[in-house]
């Protein structure tokens, strides 16, 4: 027990937790989402130097979603990021997220504090126009990312087996292995800081299960970039695929994967 007046939760503000303590030693559920999905080429050497010791990237390929979530255990919100599919001792492979932005506060301290996800908050959008065009936008002080998905087409859950080497999948439910980098920071007194790489999953299920919303078509990724969010030094080198598909979704911390000593330089 920390406080006099008793446990409330597990990240500070101790009496006031953004988020449910439970979410600490359980899952973080969601129902209604919605999601732009943009699987792309990319050149190994621009993400390299953003992986952590001793993790590799597998396939020279990198994730970027868009999602809206229509309701969950740490509120409504959007998220944006980039994955990066790797490879570590013990691991064969997850997902790697150098970039994820949210827009509420409770997503973002939930994230970091749990996952070592590295969230931000920014402004993100996404929207199917009447042309049938799917549109994922992150802003922060600048256009970070968009991606589009031409609905064109639809998809049976078979037809995501072309992707099992990315997606693997068990009847209508697909789980992706995460990697992410959790720190304490050291101080300046010299109390040394840690850093963890902590495995987590996210497994999206697709709804209705007798004909799930997965849709495919042409599609595009954009990157920018700022001096606080360089997103654009990643360099993408062709589309590989689009999806837009809805369903529910469960994240859960799986353990401690390696760990580092931090100290001031």
């Amino acid at each position: 027990m920390v406080l006099k007046g008793g446990e409330k939760g597990f990240g500070i503000p101790l009496n006031a937790p953004l988020y449910p303590s439970s979410t600490a030693v359980t899952k973080i559920s969601y129902s209604k989402v919605r999601v732009a999905l943009v699987l792309a080429n990319i050149d190994s050497k621009s993400v390299d130097p953003l992986l952590p010791e001793g993790v590799d990237l597998a396939l020279e390929v990198a994730a970027f979603w868009v999602g809206d979530y229509g309701i969950s255990t740490v509120g409504v919100y959007r998220e944006a990021l980039i994955a990066l599919p790797v490879r570590t001792e013990g691991v064969e492979l997850a997902y790697y997220i150098p970039y994820i932005y949210v827009t509420n506060d409770a997503a973002m301290a939930a994230g970091r504090e749990l996952a070592g996800a590295p969230k931000k908050l920014g402004d993100i959008r996404l929207t199917v126009n009447d042309y049938g065009l799917a549109i994922g936008m992150l802003d922060r002080g600048g256009e970070l990312m968009r991606v589009e998905v031409a609905i064109s087409g639809r998809l049976g859950l078979e037809q995501l087996d072309a992707f099992r080497s990315l997606m693997p999948r068990m009847d209508n439910t697909v789980t992706l292995p995460l990697l992410s980098v959790r720190t304490l920071p050291p101080l300046p007194d010299g109390t040394p800081g840690i850093a963890q790489l902590i495995q987590w999953y996210a497994r999206f299920t697709f709804t209705p299960r007798e004909s799930p919303q997965i849709w495919s078509g042409e599609a595009r990724v954009k990157l920018g970039g700022t001096p606080f969010d360089p997103l654009d030094d990643i360099k993408v080198t062709g589309v590989v695929a689009g999806f837009y598909i809805e369903g529910d979704m469960e994240l859960g911390i799986i353990g401690r994967v390696k760990e580092w000593k931090l100290v001031w330089g």
